[in-house]
């Protein structure tokens, strides 16, 4: 589930690739996103890459509608160019609150809960790009279950954006390989792929960028290699309606008062 722009995209929503590799008779699916087709190559590496900790400690998910929040945070270093940054941005949240992020659609509102204690820099990344309406018009490219998308094999549940190349490009030259300029690191993953999950995609370690995923089922199954940095507080039923080619039509982020 990379970011960048040409980085086979998102090993998991970006190319929730499903990667079916048999290593020792165990067959790994990985969700990953590759640049070019948007799921794991069929001969990527044997294993799906992963540098997240197996033993990275559980935080349970936080419940955001017993918090207040403030008023949508306003743009903070924005780039000449909405969808391109030179380099990742630099932490600004408050690493003791929660973010809410309201994505709307035309079939609704998804509410995202966002922890920065479940992944710091992918929620201050997360935020950032918002903050910037870096999402605003952005379309969710890859959405599985879809028998008409190859790239959703296995039983993979997920609905799959962030890719400014496929803005009026759903399925062309270059969606899903995109992102906003930069890569980052890899993030221990401290909760579990369950429905309502928000994850990055990528097309291997270290190359997130701005392509995520909402499970809308359980993908428990995806290994721990997508960080994980907040769940659905209300509209997963929205996100099981979303279909390829539906638009963010804008994101925005408040933090907790």
């Amino acid at each position: 589930m990379s970011e960048t722009p040409n980085v086979p995209r998102r090993r998991i929503p970006f190319a929730i690739g499903s990667v079916v590799v048999v290593a020792g008779g165990i067959i790994a699916i990985a969700v990953g996103v590759n640049n070019a087709t948007n799921a794991v190559a069929p001969n990527a590496s044997a294993t799906p890459a992963s540098t997240a900790s197996p033993s990275a400690s559980t935080l349970a998910f936080a419940d955001c509608s017993k918090v207040s929040f403030g008023s949508p945070m306003t743009p903070l270093n924005e780039p000449a160019s909405v969808h391109t940054y030179l380099r990742q941005p630099s932490i600004s949240i408050d690493l003791t609150k929660l973010y809410e992020a309201t994505i709307t659609t035309s079939k609704g509102n998804i509410v995202l809960c966002l922890q920065p204690k479940l992944a710091t820099l992918t929620v201050n990344n997360f935020v950032t790009l918002v903050r910037n309406h870096f999402y605003d018009g952005i379309p969710f490219h890859r959405v599985c279950p879809n028998p008409s998308d190859s790239s959703c094999g296995g039983s993979l549940a997920i609905a799959q954006g962030g890719d400014p190349n496929c803005i009026n490009n759903v399925g062309g030259a270059g969606c899903g390989n995109g992102g906003p300029g930069y890569k980052f690191s890899d993030e221990p993953v401290r909760q579990s792929y369950v429905t309502g999950a928000v994850a990055m995609a990528n097309s291997g370690p270290n190359t997130n960028g701005s392509q995520f995923f909402i499970c809308t089922g359980d993908d428990t199954s995806l290994p721990r290699s997508y960080n994980l940095f907040g769940h659905v507080q209300t509209g997963l039923d929205i996100a099981k309606q979303l279909a390829k080619g539906d638009v963010m039509q804008t994101v925005t982020v408040a933090e907790q008062l």
